[in-house]
């Protein structure tokens, strides 16, 4: 079960970036041994870009004895290189560099590229968040596009219930577009579908950054008409592209 990793381009003197996402431990491992293996074979500088970077969801303590496990990672991954940056990642906003837990990362926002996706596939769009935390991700696309936005109310019954309520939203004649940085299982997004549909939106249409789609896409046909994600995790709607996001901030 070991990883194996060999630098087969020689990169002496060479300013090197590694762009990998990590989505399980064995990427996680991998990623740490190639950034050490390109330091060892002399590359001046070594820049770690993860489009998706797991564990970053708990970057608090929420129960005590819980590990910080976004710290952890982070401190990991910046021992073996010179600088680190990922996309949307969970506990930051826009693009801006930050410094957590003494860890400075840069956060790239791929939201614009998702608001300009969807200013070519509906007419009259409308952003609205699943909850007032995701509120930020649907006034940055509004904004771009010059459009409304708002969010849903959500309110917590039990740990595996959850109560989603629409405000008062006119949604007739506009396109929704629900936005979030990602979703995991889609279940609190296909409730949320399911309670906008009850305003006679023209579609209901569904963005998100990051796609785990752990339970697969299945289950959003009949409450979604359009799913995509961008393709920081390849899955079958990653439709918009990062590509650009990271070579021009390489670039910069």
């Amino acid at each position: 079960g070991e990883r194996y990793v060999r630098v087969a381009t020689r990169i002496s003197k060479k300013e090197c970036a590694v762009i990998q996402s990590v989505r399980s431990n064995d990427d996680l491992v991998e990623l740490l041994l190639l950034l050490d293996a390109l330091r060892d074979q002399g590359a001046i500088q070594v820049h770690a870009i993860m489009p998706y970077l797991a564990y970053m969801r708990q970057d608090k303590v929420f129960k005590e004895g819980e590990a910080k496990s976004a710290k952890t990672i982070l401190k990991m991954i910046s021992e073996v290189c010179d600088s680190i940056s990922t996309v949307n990642c969970h506990f930051l906003s826009g693009s801006e560099e930050a410094v957590y837990e003494h860890v400075r990362l840069m956060n790239l926002d791929a939201i614009p590229y998702l608001a300009d996706y969807f200013s070519k596939k509906v007419k009259n769009p409308v952003f609205i968040a699943p909850d007032k935390g995701s509120l930020g991700y649907a006034k940055c696309a509004a904004q771009l596009l010059d459009c409304e936005f708002d969010h849903l109310s959500k309110k917590r019954i039990s740990s595996s219930h959850v109560e989603i309520k629409m405000k008062d939203m006119d949604l007739k004649g506009h396109d929704a577009v629900i936005l979030d940085d990602m979703i995991s299982t889609g279940g609190t997004i296909i409730e949320s579908a399911k309670v906008i549909r009850r305003g006679h939106p023209n579609s209901v249409n569904v963005g998100c950054v990051h796609g785990l789609f752990l339970s697969g896409i299945d289950s959003f046909k009949g409450s979604v008409d359009r799913l995509v994600s961008t393709d920081t995790l390849e899955n079958p709607v990653s439709k918009v592209s990062t590509s650009r996001l990271i070579s021009e901030y390489l670039l910069r």
